[in-house]
């Protein structure tokens, strides 16, 4: 990974791939790693009308 140029990031469980559903701060994003766990932390779980569509 590192010689292609990503991070890798755990990004939780299945039931935690709620996270990175459209409309969550991480979704669609280039982030570092530090700002991909920030972003993922910063998610809230309430379906956006973008999560939804």
């Amino acid at each position: 990974m590192d010689e292609l140029g990503f991070d890798p990031v755990d990004a939780g469980t299945l039931a935690e791939s709620w996270r990175r559903h459209p409309g969550t701060p991480v979704y669609g994003k280039d982030f570092d790693a530090a700002r991909t766990k920030a972003a993922l932390a910063e998610a809230s779980a309430e379906r956006t009308a973008e999560w939804r569509a």
